[in-house]
């Protein structure tokens, strides 16, 4: 027989979601309003931009459509859109840093780490190489999506609706973020700028190579460094986890901590983009619950507001 505690989590996934734009909903229109703007611009000197602008609106306009849903397919398309939505705004970036003329901030990121730390941290870090470390922590780097799309679909699994809501929430926000963050910023990364050359190169056992091709493959030429969106989400995913069980939060852990040593040991970031991926992470979680409070929901968890005049 069912406990208790079972059959409460069972009817929370069940109980009806709010038929109004959620959260997470309505910061997606607000970042496609954001990208339309700089795609308009783009216009000017670039064909390619109405087809961006033109997905963006398709969005925009799904969202719409499925603002009434709350269960069955489409509550299941509504409640994954936010991560589904990612990708796209992920791969126009580069196109964006072009369209624009943005100028690569790569030395800049370089020099801000030497001043901090009087030498180079990447090189010196990676200088110490082993191919069994190299190759182990390449492999948890390129785990990092299905690291990520594996929580929430724990989260979707153990938890109710109204709590997957709220973490997907945070994981949008903070992708999308870390996106805005690399057109102010838009840098390659280390292992791409010139002198990387008259450093030892990195060398792993089996897999090393292969991996990093595919990810260079699947990214193409990306300027995704400045917040680290590694290191930002998978902090978040930790409070998350957190919110799941003390098991999958101490696994997430672990998976976190080797992620974001491996940005900087694989020479993918600058210490500074670390820096500030921490930044963003405890900065959203401080501000989460009031932006969420404020964009019309109650965070799972809190007590519902006491009517005035009922005490």
């Amino acid at each position: 027989m069912p406990s208790p505690s079972s059959l409460t989590i069972a009817s929370e996934r069940e109980a009806p979601a709010p038929r109004a734009p959620w959260p997470a909903e309505k910061i997606i229109i607000g970042n496609s309003i954001i990208v339309v703007c700089l795609l308009g611009v783009a216009a000017r000197s670039d064909a390619r931009a109405p087809l961006y602008i033109a997905a963006h609106a398709a969005a925009a306009g799904m969202l719409l459509a499925l603002a009434g849903a709350s269960s069955g397919v489409w509550g299941l398309v509504r409640h994954w859109f936010g991560l589904i939505y990612l990708p796209l705004c992920y791969k126009e970036i580069p196109y964006l840093v072009a369209a624009l003329r943005l100028q690569p901030a790569d030395y800049t990121l370089a020099n801000w780490d030497q001043m901090m730390w009087k030498v180079d941290p990447v090189f010196r870090l990676s200088a110490l190489q082993t191919p069994a470390l190299v190759e182990l922590l390449q492999i948890v780097y390129s785990l990092f999506i299905p690291g990520v799309l594996g929580l929430a679909i724990l989260l979707w699994w153990r938890r109710s609706r109204e709590e997957f809501r709220y973490g997907a929430f945070l994981l949008v926000v903070t992708f999308l973020i870390s996106y805005l963050g690399y057109l102010f910023f838009p840098a390659r990364g280390p292992r791409f700028m010139s002198y990387a050359a008259f450093h030892p190169a990195l060398h792993g056992l089996w897999t090393f190579d292969l991996l990093q091709r595919l990810l260079d493959s699947a990214e193409g030429v990306q300027y995704d460094c400045f917040p680290s969106g590694h290191v930002a989400v998978v902090l978040v995913g930790c409070y998350i986890a957190r919110r799941i069980s003390p098991r999958v939060f101490c696994g997430f852990a672990v998976f976190a901590g080797l992620i974001m040593f491996s940005t900087v040991y694989l020479r993918y970031h600058y210490v500074i983009d670390v820096i500030a991926g921490i930044a963003l992470a405890i900065s959203l979680m401080a501000a989460a619950p009031w932006i969420y409070r404020r964009l019309g929901s109650r965070v799972p968890g809190e007590a519902e507001p006491t009517p005035p005049g009922s005490a």
